[in-house]
């Protein structure tokens, strides 16, 4: 590994990723937390990675003298936060269900997000999130979408959340050329609806999610979710295609792992029946290369885990120019590597993709919009939109 990511600031940013910390993973962290000279510097990366609530829990059970006093306080301050927030998820989640799933009958798979901390966590306050996340059947979007607007909800376009569709033209556009929907609750809280949980390989397109949900207790009331295995799958696969860019995506991978009674055997036996055993594979090599006592040079049972870890440091800057040139050069939209993937999936991946890209897109509706026979034409904007983006980036590199 480069020596410039191989710090002691990145050692201990990836160190305290992790859920849990034997003692002699303890002492090896203090080692690092004593090396670093700009605190500062390291609660802004925390803070902008989604890590400061595990980073206090590791603070409050190692020795006092190794960080500054006016550290702990910035990281308590983040963290009753963050905290506070989950537990507002929690409830927005369950006036969701109870006012927009339950009321039609529908069926919803709650996942990642708060539904996943509080299944594998120590604690609820541990891994800040954003949204909530939700996977519904194709036919169920429409009629969800349309009672939760009822209900008060906002229906957003992201990156406009200033802006929600209110005209029927509008909302029907939006449902017809996404396979998502955003919303905002009446608090302002996000809700990602989803019909499918990959972009464009179909890797789980043969999974039945609903018939292997399982039901968890959260606030209250019962929420389907993602078994074990399917779920680590999943985020093996979707925390890859965004390059491990946020520290709390390897919590989230710490957190299942280091869970009582994952089965990690049958994880890898889905992964090959998935056709994406390599990226599974490399998710449990970066996982053991989290410690802070494993080496990070490169050996035979660790280097894709260590092309992972590299990805995921090169992107804790938040330099966003970076993270979108990485994102460019994946294959397919969803695989950075070869060895991730089966080629048939890669290559489907590529197809789609490319398909995906030339479809017009809803903000292009909602500034201009035509009526259902005139959509077609959608294409040409679209088409010099691409050329005009692949000019700018060719421009940036070329400087």
């Amino acid at each position: 590994m480069e020596p410039s990511l191989n710090t002691a600031e990145m050692r201990l940013h990836v160190a305290f990723a992790k859920t849990r910390l034997t003692d002699a993973e303890k002492r090896a962290a203090d080692g690092f937390a004593r090396q670093i000279t700009q605190w500062d510097r390291f609660i802004e990366t925390a803070s902008r990675n989604f890590s400061l609530p595990n980073i206090r829990m590791h603070l409050a059970q190692m020795d006092p003298d190794c960080v500054p006093g006016d550290v702990l306080s910035q990281v308590n301050d983040f963290a009753n936060a963050s905290a506070m927030r989950n537990m507002l998820l929690i409830s927005a989640q369950r006036r969701f269900k109870e006012n927009c799933i339950d009321p039609l009958g529908e069926i919803a798979v709650f996942f990642k997000g708060i539904s996943l901390v509080s299944q594998y966590y120590p604690d609820l306050g541990l891994r800040p999130c954003r949204d909530i996340d939700v996977l519904v059947r194709p036919a169920s979007l429409r009629p969800i979408v349309l009672r939760a607007i009822e209900q008060g909800y906002k229906f957003v376009v992201p990156g406009q959340a200033d802006h929600p569709l209110v005209d029927p033209s509008e909302i029907d556009a939006a449902l017809h050329y996404r396979n998502d929907a955003s919303l905002l609750t009446p608090e302002g809280m996000a809700i990602d609806l989803q019909v499918k949980l990959d972009k464009y390989s179909g890797i789980f397109a043969k999974e039945d999610v609903f018939a292997q949900a399982v039901p968890v207790m959260l606030g209250g009331k019962e929420f389907l979710t993602m078994p074990p295995v399917f779920l680590f799958n999943y985020i093996c696969h979707h925390h890859a295609r965004h390059v491990w860019s946020r520290l709390h995506w390897l919590s989230d991978l710490d957190a299942m792992i280091t869970s009582p009674g994952f089965d990690v055997d049958a994880a890898v036996a889905m992964a090959e029946r998935l056709n994406q055993r390599g990226t599974v594979e490399a998710s449990l090599e970066m996982q053991r290369l989290m410690s802070p006592t494993a080496s990070w040079e490169e050996a035979p049972d660790t280097w894709r885990g260590l092309k992972f870890l590299e990805l995921s440091l090169r992107n804790l800057s938040g330099d966003l120019d970076l993270e979108k040139k990485i994102g460019f050069s994946m294959k397919g939209g969803e695989f950075m590597f070869d060895w991730q993937a089966s080629p048939r999936l890669i290559r489907r991946a590529r197809w789609q993709h490319w398909r995906k890209v030339m479809q017009p897109t809803i903000r292009q509706y909602t500034r201009y919009p035509l009526p259902g026979g005139l959509r077609w034409l959608y294409v040409f904007p679209r088409f010099a939109h691409l050329i005009a983006r692949t000019r700018d980036r060719a421009s940036k590199e070329t400087d």
